[in-house]
């Protein structure tokens, strides 16, 4: 049954989404996160137990920014059909559509949880990839998400 709805999620959303087809984690952005910042969730990710290159990555104006933006509705539909273990938003609008979606609040730069996920939410993942001392307050961030198997 999961498998089924894993694969109608990707045939549906695939043009919203890249990364690992069946990964126990996802990250929300508004367009496409660069190389370093994905690797930087990847890597983050196998810390905790997620595994290597475990992450769905969905970009709510799609991967390649010709598609129409997903609505709160859509992304709702997108994200329980992956059903990822966590979730990241990596800036503010993704934030605003993904509390929209699961109608509560998600605190910017912040941990919390939204439909039974923990949830951390940043204003601006990509800009605390520019120095060693913005990439330890993202890593202090992400830190508050649970390892593996500790839910």
């Amino acid at each position: 049954m999961y498998e089924t709805a894993l694969a109608e999620t990707w045939a549906l959303f695939g043009d919203y989404a890249c990364g690992s087809e069946t990964a126990l984690t996802c990250a929300v952005s508004t367009s496409p996160l660069t190389i370093e910042a994905q690797r930087a969730l990847n890597s983050s990710f196998a810390t905790f137990g997620y595994g290597r290159d475990a992450t769905t990555f969905v970009v709510i104006r799609g991967t390649s920014g010709q598609e129409q933006p997903l609505d709160p509705q859509a992304l709702f539909t997108l994200i329980e059909g992956f059903d990822p273990l966590l979730l990241v938003a990596t800036d503010a609008d993704a934030t605003r559509l993904l509390a929209e979606a699961y109608r509560c609040a998600l605190p910017l730069d912040d941990a919390s949880r939204a439909f039974g996920r923990t949830v951390v939410a940043f204003r601006n993942f990509e800009a605390l990839m520019e120095s060693a001392q913005t990439k330890q307050v993202a890593w202090a961030l992400l830190k508050r998400l649970p390892k593996f198997g500790e839910y």
